[in-house]
């Protein structure tokens, strides 16, 4: 079995990082950030989508250029969720599908120390369909060779990219998206211990 894991929500806790970059990208154009709830819904989509759901009259590619450009420095905020360190410690295959850039992936993964932990690392815009398509799990299937994937993440597009992909989820109740929109698509736990226990590992 092969673990893919989301990024933010999910190992990563960056929830101060998004607001304040996106605080910084609503004032570039003179405006407000959306309300938290508003940012938090739609986290886990490609950022270019995000903008435009948030600003249908403003420009989709300065915002995310100014958003960019201020979460390399408010990535200083981002942290693991406790536990997190003690659960990838542990001997089961893993990779990582997320709506972050490559770049962020990567910058991420070498952030925390986890260049040698995942066979394979996907940002959203590695692949021309991002989530909730299941493109991203398709390519990880065939980069690592096997089917036997269980999507683990916080919001909806993770668990909807599951399913597409015909592949088993479980959401996480720690993230971005409530626990209860996420059991109309999978099983959620509510700990990293509880996950850890119902993947076997």
């Amino acid at each position: 079995m092969l673990v893919v894991f989301d990024l933010d929500g999910t190992l990563i806790d960056s929830t101060r990082a998004l607001l304040e970059s996106h605080k910084a990208a609503w004032k570039s154009v003179g405006l407000k950030s959306p309300p938290k709830e508003d940012i938090l819904s739609l986290t886990g989509l490609p950022l270019i989508e995000i903008m435009q759901k948030l600003g249908p009259d403003q420009d989709p590619m300065a915002l995310a250029e100014v958003y960019s450009q201020a979460y390399v420095r408010a990535s200083r905020h981002e942290c693991l969720f406790e536990g997190i360190s003690d659960l990838l410690a542990r001997p089961f295959r893993a990779a990582v599908a997320t709506g972050k850039s490559q770049r962020g992936a990567d910058r991420v993964v070498r952030q925390f120390g986890f260049e040698n932990r995942f066979e394979v690392v996907l940002g959203g815009n590695s692949v021309s369909k991002p989530k909730p398509n299941p493109d991203l799990l398709f390519s990880i299937m065939k980069k690592t060779g096997t089917e036997n994937i269980v999507m683990i993440g916080d919001t909806t597009y993770d668990l909807e990219m599951a399913h597409a992909a015909g592949v088993r989820g479980i959401g996480v109740s720690w993230g971005h998206h409530p626990p209860e929109i996420l059991q109309k698509w999978a099983p959620v736990v509510n700990s990293v211990k509880e996950l850890g226990e119902i993947l076997g590992v």
